[in-house]
Order: structure tokens, then C-alpha cells, then sequence
């Protein structure tokens, strides 16, 4: 029994659908605070907060547990909704326009006792997405964006999106079991269909695509590269959708975020820089000479969704599986709750048998997607 546990170990590190290890490191908190805020006019605003910690640093920083909401020059309040951890996602600012009375905006946020605002901020024109296209070569596909930056242009563009795409798990299995009898069914003897193959996944990942125009002529810019994805991914199993947001940045704004994502490049992240390379926009209220680092940045965006068949230009490759076989009933009971699942029929070297594998190579759910459809899809 323990070889049979062994085995199954080993072939958990091997087996295909795997996914990457985050590892559970000690914490070592330092007290000063950072902030990362975006002030999107007609968007999502957003607020991250964290300690600092030193880019060679063995420990990862605690979270600090605050508050964080925006003001404007009216008096307006926008509170933010906790996402997740230190993360802060204002709403209310979506609903905002271009013609919106406010004219300055600041971050305002509440840690370990001390409260610490942004300077007010007057949010940028926002530029004009004439397009976003895509384009294909032998192994990817990218998304492209065209845009006039309007007459009252900065020379720095920052770009976020958010990608949805239908995809199906590795494998659509053939059998299931019964974990009271663990006797295995057949889909096709029971003219049943498996439940869980398809889902929508949803990405948005929180740095800002940086593009520095300065040298260009003044009228629209064509094909700013967004994204890319190889075209064996599953977001060309059916079909995929890119949500683009764009917003012009300042000078300053756009070297902060900059000379981040180059910390970021080196092994480092938004809460371990060197504190003496990057100057921010926040200061405590009560302590002026409290230490607080990072920076709010403010712009009016423009967004445009679009989809693309993306099964057109998908590139079909086998799932490369390692099948586990599982007898008896003891060893059915160990794998089952250890999160594996029948599959299908597989050839092993002492005849043929029902194939187990992860629960995450059957069920797209497990894989990380959701079965509830978006609102805006569109089939």
C-alpha cells in the first residue's frame, strides 16, 4: 500500500494539467506602507496597499489591513469594495464621464492607525480606441490596438484588458464512479452527457501596459500590442473576447509605473523596490515625515470589447496525460479523495483499464473556470 501511495505521488508531479506550486514562506512584515492606485474615470478604480520589503528579501510582506476609497472636489465619497487580500475595487467611478462636474480626484487610505492621501489630481482626456485587431502567425496571436490620442495628448498611453474565452477541460471522460458502491457508469451506456466540460475563464491581470509615443507625429496610432497567446492555448477552443481600456498617463506616472515593472523584471514587485529609486504622490496626513511610498494615478478611459472565433486558429495537440490505474476498491477510496477521477479506457503495460487522472483534466470548473455565462457574451 505504501508503494501504491508512492507511486501515486510521484505521478502527481508528473502528470499533465498541472498546475504551478505557490509554495507557503514565512512573512516578515515591514512597516512602511505602499500604495498602488488608479483613478479611472468611466472605469474601475482600483487601490492595492502592502509593505515594503527588500527586493533580496527571503520573506514576503504581511498585508496590511485598511481601508481605501476616493474623494473628488465636491465632496463626493466612492467607496471601495475589498476584492481580495489588500485589494480595493471602486465602483462608483465607472459611472463617471467626461462631462462629469468633479474635476480632481485623490486616493485617500486608512492603515494601522494613520491615514495617508494622494495629491489631488486632475484625470487626463481620455484618448479614442478606433480599433483593436488581431492578427495570427504560425504560433500566436496578438491583439492590436489603433487609437487617436486627441488633441490634448500626454505622449504616454496606458493599457489594461480583460479576457474572457469558452474553453473545454483536457479530456471528456467516458466513465464515472460511484462512491458508495464504487462501481464504475458509462456516459454512452447511460446516454448521459458529462456535465462539466464546458466553462468561461476570465483574466485580468493588474500591471499597465506602458506606450511612450513622444517621438511619434501628432494623429492616430496604429497596432499597439496588447497581448499574445499561442494558438494551442484554450483560449482558441471556441471563442474569446478582449475587453481594452485606455487612458493617457503623465510623464511622472508613466517612469513610476516604468521603473516598477523593471523592479519587477529583476525579481522584485510594486512592494520591494529600493526606497531611495522611486518617489510617489502620498503622504501621511498626521506625520508628514511618516515614510510612505508609491503612487495614484488618474486618467478618463476609453474601452471597447471585442470577440474573435478563435477556434479558427487553433492549433489541436493531444493532452499529454499520465493515466493512473486504480484497483482494488481501497485504492479507488484513496485516489478518490485525494482529487482524482475516472477517465477512459487506457492500454497499461498489464492490460487494458479504466485510466484515472486529476479531477482538473475532466472538470473545467476545477480548472479554474465557471460554468455561469457572462452578460455581455456574445455567441
Amino acid at each position: 500500500m505504501k508503494k501504491r501511495i508512492l507511486t501515486l505521488l510521484a505521478a502527481a508531479c508528473v502528470a499533465s494539467c498541472i498546475y504551478p506550486f505557490d509554495p507557503e514562506l514565512p512573512a516578515e512584515t515591514e512597516k512602511t506602507v505602499v500604495v498602488d492606485g488608479r483613478i479611472l474615470i468611466g472605469g474601475i478604480s482600483t487601490v492595492r496597499l502592502g509593505y515594503l520589503t527588500p527586493i533580496n528579501s527571503d520573506n514576503l510582506s504581511a498585508w496590511p489591513n485598511g481601508k481605501a476609497w476616493i474623494e473628488d472636489d465636491l465632496g463626493n465619497t466612492y467607496p471601495a469594495m475589498e476584492s481580495g487580500g489588500s485589494v480595493f475595487n471602486i465602483y462608483g467611478t465607472q459611472f463617471l464621464n467626461a462631462s462629469s462636474q468633479p474635476s480632481t480626484f485623490r486616493a485617500v487610505v486608512e492603515v494601522d492607525g494613520q491615514t495617508y492621501t494622494s495629491d489631488w489630481l486632475t484625470p487626463d482626456p481620455a484618448p479614442t480606441i478606433d480599433a483593436v485587431n488581431f492578427n495570427v502567425d504560425d504560433y500566436n496571436v496578438y491583439v492590436t490596438v489603433d487609437l487617436n490620442p486627441g488633441l490634448n495628448n500626454t505622449g504616454y498611453i496606458g493599457f489594461l484588458f480583460e479576457e474572457t474565452w469558452e474553453f473545454h477541460s483536457d479530456i471528456y471522460p467516458d466513465y464515472y464512479i460511484n462512491p458508495r458502491t464504487w462501481a464504475y457508469g458509462s456516459y454512452a451506456e447511460s446516454q448521459e452527457m458529462y456535465p462539466y466540460y464546458w466553462c468561461w475563464r476570465t483574466y485580468s491581470p493588474a500591471q499597465v501596459t506602458l506606450f511612450d509615443y513622444t517621438s511619434l507625429n501628432e494623429g492616430p496610432i496604429k497596432g499597439l500590442p496588447v497581448r499574445s497567446f499561442l494558438r494551442t492555448d484554450g483560449r482558441n477552443h471556441k471563442r474569446y473576447s478582449i475587453l481594452v481600456k485606455a487612458f493617457a498617463l503623465s510623464k511622472e506616472a508613466f517612469e513610476y509605473n516604468r521603473q516598477t515593472q523593471e523592479i519587477s523584471d529583476i525579481g522584485g514587485d510594486l512592494f520591494s523596490p529600493d526606497p531611495g529609486a522611486l518617489t510617489g504622490n502620498l503622504s501621511c496626513e498626521s506625520d508628514p515625515e511618516l515614510p510612505v511610498m508609491g503612487m495614484v494615478l488618474a486618467g478618463r478611459v476609453a474601452q471597447k470589447r471585442v470577440f474573435l472565433n478563435s477556434y479558427k486558429y487553433l492549433i489541436s495537440r493531444p493532452p499529454s496525460v499520465s493515466y493512473e490505474k486504480v484497483a482494488p476498491a481501497d485504492f479507488q477510496w484513496f485516489y478518490f479523495t485525494n482529487n482524482y477521477r475516472p477517465a477512459t479506457l487506457v492500454n497499461f503495460e498489464d492490460g487494458e483499464d479504466i485510466g484515472w487522472v486529476p479531477h482538473r483534466c475532466i472538470n473545467c470548473i476545477e480548472a479554474g473556470g465557471t460554468q455561469e455565462r457572462p452578460s455581455y457574451w456574445e455567441d
